[in-house]
């Protein structure tokens, strides 16, 4: 048995069969919210009580921007390349 941090996706609770698509779309919003929550109180636990918030993750969300960026450019590049490596015969 696995002992990570996470429990394993067959415990973890699942959305009734019966949900309506509201109640899907709300359990959904409230995963979304919680994750957004975690994501802020890891700030929070970065920049101490004094710190800025909003900023730190005005900062990680543009490294995270500027990363996605370069693997686009990097993965357009290859699919260039291999195109252009097709055509050839």
């Amino acid at each position: 048995m696995d002992q990570g941090l996470l429990p394993s996706a067959e415990s973890a609770p699942s959305v009734p069969a019966d949900a309506t698509p509201d109640q899907r779309i709300a359990i959904w919003l409230d995963l979304l919210r919680t994750g957004h929550k975690l994501l802020l109180a890891g700030f929070r636990r970065e920049v101490g009580p004094d710190g800025d918030v909003q900023e730190a993750y005005r900062r990680w969300y543009a490294q995270q921007m500027d990363e996605h960026d370069r693997k686009v450019a990097r993965m357009l590049e290859r699919m260039k390349r291999r195109s252009h490596a097709v055509r050839r015969y």
